[in-house]
């Protein structure tokens, strides 16, 4: 006998996704609540049903994808039929009792949207230039969803990359940060495809940006050469925007926490015309704050805005731009505390700070950017995509420098600096093609590019080394400003990155693809100000290549190649020519894991990276250059280091109700040649060439929406673990130990538009440096209270 669930108002069914909120638990009461909700009927044969539950339902939704996030992984689907109801039948392939498999499905773009999923597993990503599903991608890629930046609070971009897998960070003061992957800083970052660049993409100019403008962050491990040409083989990271969405939608934020913290956030998306062609969508934001090191505070207003219009069903149109500024009193713009002499722990307060009341920080950068996307037909696409960026910032603060007596506590001291003006602007277009073909009774995929990237940079700063200012570490009251009439040290850069690029995914066997690829690169720097600082980098060639073979349905197991170059340019050789560049080559094997359709992601791979032709001087022209204009050392190519390790990560739906992800990042890395100025091997060689890349880094998190009568509540808890870290200054060995922080959260859902949450960061105070060449200090125990509404 079939049981048969209806609506008492079947007409008020709707035509796009509503809002709907079913708790997991039996599959036949979750299909009967969820058509209630949806005001269609459902008839669901008992025997295909008995003994199987479902997944929950958070979130908005059409009718179809209600149904089929109930039914995932249950071997069954529903037909509709006419008068708006459906029928539960049970797949094919699953009568006999095989696996039951579901048609081929396509991953685009807009697809890989991660809004509204509720989830930790992503569908796949851009970062290659085209949608791909994370298997179909030889190397290893995180993605972090909406999800967990909501459930874990993760509203900066040191937040997120601090609790991505194999990523490590050092902070260098004020705000200026830096990302390392593998042992090598992540240098290039790209948004939406588009290159930002070094300066342009993370926070060394001290503003980061907002992650409410952001549906998801991809971070790719390994040299990204195919996609930026130029950098370190560390990896690279993609921001992908929030788009307008084809309904109404509006989300606000409140947020108050420890140190006088707190944030308000507005986001607003929905058609702009009768037919729905013309959408937009505005997220704002405003937060004001203290922190832990006392005298220090922020103010940081932010604005997205973008627009889309579908010209034809073929042609899309986007416009958008973004506004933020940045303001930090109270802080010392470089350096955190000073260590001691004999390389022991100062343990100097948490709370210590150096920073005088009149020091400041500010920055601003807005944005523009335009897209328009054709679909000449279901296989092909031409996607063309620019960027104006502009950030200018000024400061007047001071520098941590020297060490401390560890007795009488003297003997550091401060410098005052003052940066009067600093600009950047940034210029980055990307254009490519992609499309998929037939040939020998088999469909290939290929994606053809060109981009480029221009950074302008002007500078005057003024530094007071003249003056040191002794530092009493038992009094920290401090005053001291840089003189304004010092000569400022001035730069006026150009740098121009430019190439084309293509790649050709091959399926030569049912479960085998190759993936071939390259780019072909042109690089070129100039210091207008610096005589002789030219130079150019011409026709680099970047080879890629991967091998994909699909095991089982589930699992793919893959092994690739791809390099990088660094230019060197900027070093002369005894001739005058520039310094050829180090070239990173990244080697992977790894297998990845779709599982519980698509709703958990699993990966495991091993790496080799190895950097050679590092610049090095050279022993016979150590001093007096002749082809040097500044008279310093020539240099030859020689130097080389290398990474390898192993990462494993899991991401996505462990049980229905059950977010989770893991990772694990073993790297070790080290200096295999390193020569002086006399042409011996420095102490450099077989220690590490990263201070701040920990042996084993381990993260892991999850979320719980609690069952039954309780199922308003939703726990999480996270964890960032890794081992010790340490550098040598001089002949002195300074160390942070190995240490794990945990957090964690609770969630009240107050009624379907409003719910309530609670983040404790540092959950067991652990004391700890961020980076032990810094001295800075990693917050302590902090508390988040967090109001949201979704209209």
């Amino acid at each position: 006998m079939h049981a048969t669930a209806s609506a008492q108002t079947p007409a008020a069914q709707a035509d796009g996704p509503q809002a709907y909120r079913i708790a997991a638990g039996p599959l036949d009461e979750a299909l009967a609540n969820f058509a209630s909700a949806a005001g269609v009927s459902v008839t669901v044969p008992p025997q295909l049903v008995r003994g199987k539950s479902s997944a929950d339902i958070d979130g908005r939704y059409t009718v179809e994808e209600g149904f089929a996030r109930l039914l995932a992984g249950s071997g069954l689907y529903v037909e509709a039929v006419p008068g708006g109801a459906y029928v539960v039948h049970r797949l094919p392939d699953a009568q006999g009792g095989g696996v039951s498999t579901l048609p081929a499905v396509t991953v685009t773009a807009r697809g890989l949207s991660t809004e509204g999923s509720h989830s930790y597993a992503a569908p796949g990503a851009s970062i290659m230039k085209s949608a791909e599903s994370l298997r179909d991608i030889p190397q290893s890629v995180t993605v972090v969803t909406r999800q967990r930046m909501d459930d874990f609070n993760l509203n900066s971009l040191e937040d997120v990359l601090s609790q991505t897998t194999g990523l490590s960070l050092e902070t260098l003061g004020a705000g200026n940060k830096l990302f390392v992957a593998r042992g090598f800083e992540i240098r290039n970052m790209q948004v939406d495809g588009v290159s930002k660049g070094f300066w342009g993409g993370t926070s060394a100019m001290g503003i980061q940006p907002d992650m409410a403008m952001y549906d998801r962050v991809e971070v790719l491990r390994g040299a990204a050469g195919l996609l930026l040409g130029n950098g370190t083989p560390g990896g690279t990271v993609n921001f992908v925007r929030k788009r307008p969405l084809a309904e109404t939608y509006v989300g606000v934020e409140a947020q108050a926490g420890s140190w006088d913290y707190y944030r308000t956030m507005l986001d607003a998306t929905g058609p702009l015309n009768a037919d729905g062609s013309l959408r937009a969508r505005a997220v704002a934001s405003y937060e004001d704050r203290g922190y832990y090191t006392s005298k220090t505070e922020t103010r940081q207003p932010f604005f997205y805005g973008v627009l889309e219009y579908d010209i034809t069903p073929q042609t899309q149109l986007t416009l958008g731009g973004r506004y933020q500024h940045f303001r930090k009193d109270g802080a010392y713009w470089y350096g955190g505390l000073p260590s001691s002499t004999d390389g022991s722990d100062l343990t100097l307060k948490r709370s210590t700070s150096f920073g005088p009341s009149w020091a400041y920080y500010k920055a601003e950068t807005q944005e523009y950017f335009a897209e328009a996307r054709h679909d000449f037909n279901d296989r092909w696409t031409f996607k063309v995509a620019g960027t104006y960026q502009k950030t200018q910032r000024s400061d007047s603060t001071l520098w941590v420098r020297g060490n401390a007596d560890p007795q009488t506590l003297t003997g550091a001291y401060l410098i005052a600096s003052a940066t009067p003006r600093e600009q950047l602007e940034t210029k980055a277009i990307d254009a490519n093609v992609t499309g998929k073909f037939d040939m020998f009774g088999r469909e290939h995929t290929v994606v053809l590019g060109a981009n480029r990237l221009e950074e302008l940079g002007k500078s005057a700063n003024v530094y007071d080394f003249a003056n040191r200012i002794p530092l009493d570490l038992s009094n920290p009251h401090q005053v001291g400003v840089a003189e304004k009439d010092l000569e400022p040290n001035l730069s006026d850069e150009r740098t121009v990155s430019q190439g084309v690029y293509g790649t050709l995914r091959l399926q030569v066997a049912d479960p085998v693809k190759l993936v071939l690829g390259g780019r072909l690169s042109w690089y070129d720097y100039k210091d207008r100000l610096a005589p002789g600082s030219a130079f150019k980098q011409t026709r680099e060639f970047t080879p890629y290549a991967g091998v994909l073979v699909d095991v089982t349905p589930q699992w793919t197991a893959y092994a690739s190649y791809a390099d990088i170059f660094e230019p060197q340019s900027n070093n002369k050789t005894v001739s005058g020519s520039p310094l050829q560049p180090a070239i990173g080559s990244n080697y992977e094997l790894g297998i990845k894991g779709e599982l519980l359709d698509g709703r958990l992601n699993t990966s495991l791979a091993v790496f080799y990276i190895r950097q050679n032709d590092r610049a090095m001087v050279d022993p016979d022209n150590a001093t007096g250059c002749p082809g040097s204009a500044s008279g310093g050392p020539c240099y030859v190519n020689g130097g080389k280091v290398e990474s390898k390790g192993i990462e494993a990560e899991i991401n996505g739906e462990i049980v229905p109700g059950l977010q989770a992800w893991l990772g694990y990042t073993y790297n070790n890395q080290v200096y295999l040649k390193d020569r002086d100025s006399t042409g011996q091997a420095t102490s450099n060689e077989g220690q590490a060439f990263s201070s701040i890349t920990p042996r084993h880094i381990f993260r892991a998190g999850a979320s719980y929406r609690l069952p039954g009568d309780f199922n308003k509540f939703t726990v999480g808890a996270g964890v960032s673990a890794q081992s010790k870290t340490g550098y040598y200054s001089g002949d002195i060995w300074r160390q942070q130990t190995g240490y794990a922080i945990w957090n964690a959260f609770a969630r009240y859902q107050i009624d379907p538009r409003w719910s309530l949450s609670l983040n404790v960061d540092n959950l067991f105070d652990r004391v700890y440096y961020t980076s032990p060449g810094q001295n800075v200090y990693g917050e302590p125990r902090s508390a988040m209270l967090t109001l949201r509404g979704q209209f």
